[in-house]
């Protein structure tokens, strides 16, 4: 009778513990199938791949995270040795994540009610994702700048889908990762409507405030309207006004230290700029970087010699906001009279505008 009566006490101090954990913090217990034994795994929330939260080992192909999470937040986890990596949605909750080596972001995961969400907005984006990667692979140096305008149409249709979404979830916290990804598609009025769909703590958290400043902020001018005139502060800590340094064309030109393409096409961009600007050309760089350091160290690098300012937020950089930029590099150009005349001008297409501007032209 004792043994009976100690077993019940033990498993109702297990359930309760076990229930406890699953309410107060996270679980996550991993199949690492294949994987050698002192394999490192390390755990992050994403985007800040710099900034470990919990590592482990793997040993008897298994693997264990604890912790807790004030809300549901986007992590990735890394295998160190392959750079193999999974993103899931972490939350206060129990997490299997089951894996092998060689195909680990594909690893299956259950007990997130968010990533059976995030998996169910995949399904819907699927076929346009296949897509993407179709146009992706067959992009060469000739054909780029027409495949960046069908890809940049399925931008759209993906953005269609995360509004669907969202109006089907509103307070799912994957929808409130994509109506913050997609505001600048949405536009203000639109990214308004969604946002007011959304819970009370959503739209008060640090996160919303920011949707609530796009919304306050965005114009999004189309080519054909006149720009929108801003101050931040260069390299040197200046204010710098695009209205005092707009020439008879000006190029506003959206960019990053960490973005790929747009320091490749920094010494294209370079000659064109030394080309026409003893005939009135002008370039400003709007920096979306966090870090004034490798900002610097790339415009260094880089030999960009035309003003260069931030307000090192990132993504959330007010410009940026006021001229609807999601995705880099872009860059907006405008003539002597403010009028956007042209946007994404990028490679021949770069070339071709300003050529057509400053030789073509001045020879009429």
């Amino acid at each position: 009778m004792k043994k009976i009566i100690l077993l019940i006490f033990t498993l109702s101090i297990l359930t309760s513990c076990q229930n406890k954990y699953s309410t107060g913090g996270y679980l996550v217990k991993g199949f690492a199938l294949n994987m050698p034994d002192s394999t490192k795994i390390v755990m992050y929330l994403y985007p800040k791949s710099d900034v470990v939260i919990d590592s482990t080992i793997i040993l008897n192909e298994r693997f264990q995270f604890k912790g807790k999470v004030e809300k549901p937040r986007l992590a990735m986890l890394r295998i160190e040795s392959t750079k193999d990596s999974r993103m899931f949605w972490l939350e206060n909750q129990n997490i299997d994540i089951t894996g092998e080596k060689g195909d680990f972001s594909n690893s299956k995961i259950t007990g997130s009610k968010t990533q059976k969400e995030a998996n169910l907005l995949q399904e819907r984006k699927d076929s346009i994702h296949k897509e993407m990667k179709r146009i992706g692979e067959m992009v060469t140096d000739n054909n780029r700048d027409s495949l960046f305008l069908i890809h940049d149409k399925m931008i759209d249709e993906e953005a269609r889908i995360n509004k669907k979404f969202i109006e089907d979830y509103p307070n799912s916290y994957v929808s409130f990762f994509h109506l913050k990804r997609s505001k600048e598609r949405f536009g203000p009025e639109e990214t308004a409507k969604l946002f007011s769909l959304m819970s009370k703590d959503m739209q008060s958290s640090d996160e919303g405030k920011l949707i609530t400043l796009f919304i306050e902020l965005n114009k999004n001018p189309k080519v054909g309207e006149k720009y929108i005139d801003f101050v931040q502060v260069n390299i040197n800590g200046q204010p710098i006004r695009l209205s005092e340094i707009k020439g008879k064309y000006t190029l506003i030109e959206f960019w990053a230290s960490w973005c790929g393409p747009c320091r490749s096409s920094n010494p294209e961009l370079l000659k064109e700029y030394e080309l026409y600007k003893d005939k009135g050309f002008e370039i400003i760089g709007i920096s979306l970087d966090t870090n004034k350091e490798k900002w610097m160290k790339a415009v260094d690098k880089d030999g960009l010699v035309w003003e260069n300012v931030s307000d090192l937020k990132g993504a959330n950089n007010k410009v940026a906001m006021i001229y609807g930029v999601q995705d880099l590099p872009d860059n907006f150009l405008i003539d002597e009279d403010g009028i956007i005349i042209a946007r994404y001008l990028r490679g021949d297409n770069l070339k071709k505008k300003l050529k057509e501007l400053f030789e073509n032209k001045a020879s009429l």
